[in-house]
């Protein structure tokens, strides 16, 4: 999603129940249909999805053992009209990981695993890196053990392929170099929930999705809850997911993984009701079990980050948080604890465009009012309509800003509208709602650029996210000579993936194809470019003679990627054709 490093009253009856235990046995059958100010507040909140032609979501409010509030807003599927309702079954996306992370636990407290165990005792396929990586740094994303979506994507694969565990785990066992050494960073990494997958079959003799069933949905009541390991698996009043396209309008995004741990995992409010009350009861696992879970991952230099297993561990006015979101196609997910009040939010959404972790603080707001320290001010993007600006005005705005260094925020003009790309990402159009404000339809972002003279180029603009103010920065990027683009062409083999890029030279403009199409290389410095996704950013290894014979490839979650210069010509190439 665009720009994604933009990195967020209780009335007097229900501030009595606050922080009080004893929760009902089945927190699923107290929902209330109650339509009271707090509903009528939350129910606002989602106007924009409640639409009988939108895709939506499903909340749950949780407070001490019951859900006092549950509902549903738009379809769960479009093409029948079919709505969302607190029985609709949701893909998890990454909040499958805290299941994952806890059947890890289980085994641990069994004595048949110990989480400082090197991982390779259960995975002996996988590389030996010469550092150990123990299941706590996967637990943690402190491994530093390459993401493997991104290595798919730079590999060839589009993620609506079908992507099975053997599919993973080939990728995984062909790396031989790491993002860091285990335990100097976090770095969030799916890979390390897919090996610990491997752990629980190695060690249980069950599949994950077999174990958990057995140990955790079914002693706890969900049975609407599973790991879904073979996509094509019906599952009956699933919602389907859809995304926000440029022009307004919704399309199916489909999901086709055939692969767990760091995801795949299917439910509904009413059973992770019950998940949420297992927290406080200890009824599966046992409380030190659970507390153990929640302890936030050390770096090897001593400091404590904010992630435990599956977990982030945070404050939110004042309140201490436990969270955890989700995204894969255009599901949209989130349950976030504040566990000394015994109050819960969840929120699953087949909308793209939903964000469910800034939905979730806006119902907590509403609910624990009273409980609050005061906001910080920021800036809310309220809708504003769409106007039309004299085309020639955009010019002014056309060319390169910077965020940080490395990032770069371009800004192009398509007839009457601007088009945005950020480093590593698509290109996405942009409305105006002033003569220097522009915003994008796909996600809730907006880029409002200074007063300029007429005839002049704007200088600096502000990126409008998530409640952050950011500055962008007008630079001039230097294209590389010709001979020095000359040296940078040929073809380049990654070993870990097992895939050839080609780098050529298109009408002056430096071009690399990987196994799925041309991206365009724009520079950022010397001898460095960034395009499109998946391959984000690249450098280009050169001798002081001017000879490039590698490059590194760095995509956020895939660092130091090398490429060498190979003399094979691949099949598709641009000189074989």
């Amino acid at each position: 999603m665009l720009f994604r490093i933009v990195a967020a009253a209780f009335a007097a009856l229900y501030l009595s129940t606050l922080g009080v235990a004893g929760a009902q046995s089945d927190p699923a059958s107290s929902a209330t249909s109650s339509n009271g100010p707090m509903e009528r507040a939350v129910d606002q909140l989602f106007t924009r999805w409640a639409e009988p032609n939108s895709p939506g979501a499903v909340i749950a409010v949780l407070q001490g053992g019951k859900i006092i509030y549950s509902q549903g807003y738009g379809a769960a599927n479009l093409e029948y009209g079919v709505p969302n309702t607190p029985s609709t079954v949701f893909h998890l996306a990454s909040v499958s990981k805290q299941f994952t992370a806890f059947a890890i636990y289980l085994l641990a407290h069994e004595g048949k695993l110990s989480l400082d165990d090197d991982v390779r005792k259960y995975v002996p396929r996988l590389h030996d890196f010469g550092k150990l990586i123990t299941i706590r740094q996967l637990l943690h994303h402190t491994s530093g053990v390459r993401d493997q979506w991104n290595l798919l994507a730079l590999t060839g694969w589009r993620l609506d392929d079908e992507i099975t565990d053997d599919d993973v785990a080939h990728l995984l066992f062909q790396q031989t170099e790491l993002n860091f050494a285990p335990g100097d960073q976090f770095l969030y990494s799916n890979s390390g929930y897919t090996l610990l997958a491997m752990v629980v079959k190695q060690v249980s003799g069950q599949t994950l999705p077999e174990f958990a069933k057995e140990r955790i949905f079914e002693p706890l009541g969900m049975s609407h809850t599973h790991f879904q390991d073979k996509y094509g698996m019906i599952v009956k009043d699933r919602a389907y997911s859809y995304g926000r396209q440029p022009d307004g309008k919704y399309q199916y995004i489909a999901l086709t993984y055939s692969t767990v741990g760091p995801s795949s995992l299917f439910s509904t409010v009413g059973d992770l009701a019950r998940w949420d009350e297992n927290f406080y009861t200890g009824e599966v696992g046992g409380l030190t079990l659970l507390a153990e879970m929640q302890q936030r991952g050390k770096l090897n230099n001593g400091k404590d980050i904010n992630y435990a297993s599956g977990l982030s561990i945070g404050k939110y006015r004042g309140l201490r948080t436990v969270e955890h979101a989700g995204g894969d196609a255009a599901y949209r997910t989130n349950i976030l604890r504040f566990p000394d009040q015994h109050f819960s939010v969840v929120v699953l959404a087949n909308a793209g465009d939903l964000n469910p972790r800034a939905l979730s603080f806006r119902i907590a707001d509403i609910y624990l009012k009273e409980l609050l320290k005061p906001a910080p001010d920021k800036p809310a993007l309220d809708d504003k309509p769409e106007v039309t600006i004299d085309p020639k005005i955009l010019d002014a705005y056309v060319g390169d800003y910077e965020l940080r260094p490395g990032f770069i925020i371009s800004i192009s003009k398509d007839n009457d509208h601007l088009v945005t790309r950020a480093t590593g990402q698509p290109s996405f159009p942009m409305y105006a709602v002033s003569n220097t404000a522009f915003r994008l339809r796909v996600v809730p972002a907006e880029i409002v650029f200074d007063e300029v003279a007429q005839g002049g180029t704007a200088q600096s603009a502000v990126l409008h996210q998530n409640g952050a103010n950011l500055s962008l920065k007008r630079i001039t990027i230097s294209k590389p000579a010709a001979d020095r683009l000359k040296a940078y062409e040929g073809h380049y083999y990654s070993a870990e993936l097992g895939v050839i890029y080609d780098v050529f030279i298109r009408e002056d403009v430096l071009m690399v194809h990987y196994p799925r199409r041309d991206l365009d290389l724009r520079p950022v410095g010397a001898d460095a470019f960034t395009t499109g996704f998946p391959i984000g950013n690249l450098k280009f290894a050169c001798a002081d003679d001017g000879k490039c014979n590698a490059m590194l490839i760095d995509d956020g979650r895939v660092k130091q990627l090398r490429f060498d210069k190979t003399s094979l010509d691949p099949i598709g190439s641009r000189s074989s054709q």
